[in-house]
């Protein structure tokens, strides 16, 4: 374990040492923790995109759309939602086993910039609200509290965090009586990520995640594009550290602001 978080962190801070950039970082949006940041925008952020993932029991595709904006000069709002087909491994689950698809859970996010600057700080809660298909494993109600922060240095690199701590609900059968039962269990997030703009429009990021409950650690490389219509494309891989996360994982999108 200690081996891969000194992997993870090395790839995630490499970007650190590339030169001088001139663009702006606070109008690049993370992937992995989109809703869980540091700084407000002034305009209304969306985003459409295509993610395709594996692991050890099949593959999944999602179609998702999101998007933020500012309810106050301080207070960002945001929310989100997907549509996920699931594909599991007929070599380990058998050809009886069919895939499933449906609408996941919509996420509502939003959190306060307590501390302005070039270092905001940021505190807010993420929820889930169980609108999801059973089917793919949704339907639960989930929350989380996070507090984030961007460091811009002088040349326009940033570097991110994230600390947050989530309550997911876990649903099961009851063996004694066949009822559905449920508990809530407790896991902290722990997020790091660079993000190194380009005076072309282009910006690299790196992304680091660690969950303490069920395994969980994907580092995600991506590029985010800013186009001169407005729009930006973005794009970027997560390869999995542990058994919790995707062991592979691409996605593309495409983001626009309106102010």
């Amino acid at each position: 374990m200690f081996r891969r978080i000194t992997l993870a962190v090395s790839l995630l801070l490499m970007v650190c040492s590339m030169g001088y950039a001139q663009n702006k970082a606070d109008d690049v949006r993370l992937f992995q923790t989109y809703f869980q940041d540091a700084p407000v925008s002034e305009a209304v952020v969306g985003e459409g995109f295509f993610q395709y993932g594996t692991s050890d029991f099949g593959s999944a595709i999602n179609i998702s759309v999101q998007s933020l904006f500012a309810a106050t000069p301080k207070l960002q709002v945001g929310a989100g939602v997907s549509f996920e087909s699931q594909n599991p491994d007929e070599g380990k689950f058998g050809p009886n086993v069919k895939g499933e698809s449906g609408i996941t859970d919509l996420t509502v996010a939003g959190y306060y910039q307590v501390v302005p600057g070039a270092t905001p700080i940021s505190v807010g809660a993420l929820l889930t609200l169980p609108i999801g298909s059973e089917d793919i494993g949704e339907g639960t109600f989930d929350f989380t509290f996070f507090g984030s922060l961007r460091h811009n240095t002088p040349s326009g690199l940033a570097i991110t965090g994230t600390f947050g701590i989530d309550f997911v609900e876990i649903e099961g059968v009851n063996p004694f009586t066949g009822a559905k039962d449920s508990n809530r269990e407790t896991s902290v997030l722990i997020a790091g990520g660079v993000i190194y703009p380009l005076p072309s429009g282009l910006s690299i990021l790196s992304e680091l995640n660690i969950k303490t409950e069920g395994d969980y650690m994907l580092l995600t490389g991506g590029l985010d594009y800013a186009l001169k219509s407005g729009g930006r494309l973005r794009g970027g891989i997560g390869i999995g550290l542990d058994n919790g996360a995707p062991d592979f994982a691409l996605r593309f999108g495409y983001a626009m602001s309106f102010r």
